[in-house]
């Protein structure tokens, strides 16, 4: 049988991108290693994080699993940066790791689709190629599957391998899964650009082991908090993270170590992430901290095992619990699993275009590890819009793609396919230019026009959809529209430090005063309204000014968004562009002025160059699907 889209790869980008290729109607399969890895969680058990969270809401809102699976598997749940504003704020969750990944099994069998996912094992060993044209996959035991369209989410497992100090390296994909060494042949068979990374994880303890009164707690806020705008599930126990610290004597027992890293002793080339480095790299890289952060995040309700964030290590197994048992609260710790560092192949990003397609490869999409990211939350961005545009390219659909003002996911694919990686890429807010217009909040608005374009939503979804967003208007119109008395609005005044009013006053002027929330006002004024739909009205209000004037920005750098470059355009005939730009656009064809102004190496002299030969020639902004 012939699918519509072959997803190889059951990670985050994985499910992602069956998920979504599937709610566009492509007849999708999903072909792993192990059936029962589907959704695992190889890190951190945790989902969310600054930006990161907003892309979670961003998945959620186009159709994806991922929001919906933590919000079943949710043991801890905190709002990060919540007191530096709206812009900035963002939702994390720790997850039963065993639960996460049944979730997200049970939601992808679940999924309303014109066509159910089909699941398959097997480790893919080859591209099945015509000329320039994917067809398929073939296995390592010789079966072949074919489909119109091939997504590769392929993660850690190409030519991975695991080092812990001088041990011999151990070929693997994740420890205890086998890798993919022969699939990078086929990608360098195809005249791409293949590199190595490198990433590593911590060791895991006993937490019955540890000594938390001498460690700080971190309890989940106590306002209850779902992921997904589209259903909100019943809740797990809580249970609390511990913070403590690696201080000197830890420094010291890794300086004497230090040549027995397979970091620092040479046995690994490729380069790891800048954000979230090895305990190894904090000792030497800043030698002036005296200690360094320690978390102990717990794996679910189940286990007594706990994640040791902070420490990530590439030392030997004895090492790291000599290591473990120097940290405050852990001098009698049993450590259950050793850390390691994993080395393994990716494919520059830049090779690739603004759907995640490979450029000059028919019927090829790539999304995860695979293009140069690091987190979960990057994987499942890239695997909704790689599983989007696989299914568009299958059924002959129109192409999608988001710009940087119009979500997150579009900022990642953005900076991976113009700027590139030359290390694991992590998103942050601060990547984002308009980071005050995509919050973690409007997610759904801001994604409904793709949403329903695709028809990513069942009939039962677009009616809440639409329903929510309705009264979120109806709750702004509210606040324009209501006077509260000084009598009513002094309680919430008084609670939030500001004086009094003489006379009515009009809500959506009174929660312009820092410190004041619209739902008590409207509580007081006898206004009922659910909070989570409050929250958009109340965002809107107190930012009104700096949203007006970031919108205005954002629509003035459309203009260049929309003028589409000819694929043809000879960049090499345009004497007047410094040679630099010609270079580097003749090399990663951007597809529209906007992307080529931010091309490295690409000035705003150029732009202008750009822009004048673009209209010499009769070129004009066009639209973009």
């Amino acid at each position: 049988m012939e699918f519509d889209v072959l997803v190889l790869g059951g990670g985050h980008a994985g499910a992602e991108a069956a998920a979504l290729a599937a709610r566009r109607g492509a007849r999708v399969l999903l072909l792993t290693q192990q059936l029962d890895t589907i959704g695992q969680m190889s890190c951190n058990p945790s989902i969310g994080g600054i930006a990161k969270g907003t892309v979670v809401r961003e998945v959620d809102a186009l159709g994806g699993v991922m929001g919906r699976a933590a919000d079943r598997a949710m043991i801890q749940f905190r709002m990060l940066n919540a007191r530096k504003g709206a812009a900035v704020a963002s939702p994390r969750a720790q997850c039963d790791r065993v639960r996460y990944r049944h979730a997200v099994r049970a939601l992808l069998e679940e999924l309303p689709a014109a066509h159910p996912i089909t699941f398959a094992e097997g480790t893919a060993a080859r591209l099945i190629r015509k000329g320039d044209r994917i067809l398929g996959v073939e296995c390592v035991d010789g079966s072949r599957f074919l489909a119109r369209a091939t997504v590769l989410t392929t993660g850690t497992f190409l030519r991975g391998a695991i080092h812990r100090g001088h041990d011999p390296a151990i070929p693997a994909g994740r420890l205890g899964e086998p890798g993919a060494d022969e699939f990078s042949e086929s990608l360098l068979d195809l005249g791409l650009s293949v590199e190595r990374f490198k990433t590593g994880t911590p060791p895991r303890i006993d937490g019955s082991t540890i000594n938390t009164a001498v460690m700080t707690r971190q309890n989940s806020d106590p306002a209850p908090y779902w992921f997904s705008f589209h259903s909100q599930c019943a809740q797990l126990n809580h249970r609390s993270c511990w913070l403590t610290w690696a201080e000197e004597p830890v420094k010291s027992l890794i300086s004497k170590h230090l040549h027995e890293s397979a970091l620092y002793g040479g046995a690994i080339a490729g380069r790891g992430p800048r954000y979230c480095p090895s305990i190894e790299d904090k000792v030497v890289k800043f030698p002036e901290a005296a200690r360094h952060q320690v978390f102990l995040e717990p794996e679910g309700l189940d286990t007594s095992e706990m994640y040791v964030g902070g420490l990530s290590t590439s030392l030997p197994a004895a090492v790291q619990e000599e290591m473990l048992r120097l940290v405050p609260g852990m001098e009698q710790v049993v450590m259950t699993k050793a850390g390691y560092a994993i080395e393994y192949d990716y494919l520059p990003p830049t090779q690739l275009d603004l759907t995640l397609a490979v450029r000059g490869v028919e019927g090829l999409f790539t999304a995860g590890q695979i293009n140069g990211t690091t987190g979960y939350e990057e994987a499942a961005g890239q695997g909704a819009l790689a599983g989007m545009n696989a299914a568009a390219f299958a059924l002959d659909a129109a192409p999608v793609t988001l710009r940087r003002d119009e979500a997150y996911i579009g900022v990642l694919v953005d900076d991976l396919v113009t700027r590139g990686v030359d290390e694991p890429y992590r998103l942050f807010t601060s990547r984002a230019e308009f980071r005050l217009l995509m919050r973690q909040d409007n997610a759904l608005r801001r994604l409904a026009q793709t949403a329903l374009e695709c028809g990513l939503w069942s009939d039962t979804e677009r009616a809440a959809v639409e329903q929510r967003l309705a009264r979120e208007e109806e709750i702004l119109a509210l606040a324009h529209a209501t006077a509260i008395s000084p009598e009513a609005a002094a309680p919430v005044l008084e609670a939030a430090g500001t004086p009094g009013i003489p006379e009515p006053m009009r809500i959506n002027e009174l929660v312009k005063r820092p410190g004041v929330e619209l739902a008590p006002l409207l509580a007081a004024a006898g206004v009922g309204a659910d909070p989570a739909d409050v929250e958009w009205a109340n965002i809107e209000l107190r930012y009104g000014g700096y949203l007006v004037k970031e919108r205005e920005v954002a629509a003035r750098l459309v203009r260049h968004e929309e003028t589409l470059l000819p694929a043809d355009l000879s960049y090499t005939e345009m004497m007047n562009l410094s040679w630099e730009a010609r270079e580097k656009l003749s090399r990663l064809r951007p597809t529209t002025v906007g992307q080529a102004s931010r091309v490295p190496g690409v000035s705003p002299a150029d732009v202008q160059v750009l822009s004048f030969e673009l209209y010499r020639r009769g070129i004009k902004a066009a639209g973009r699907s």
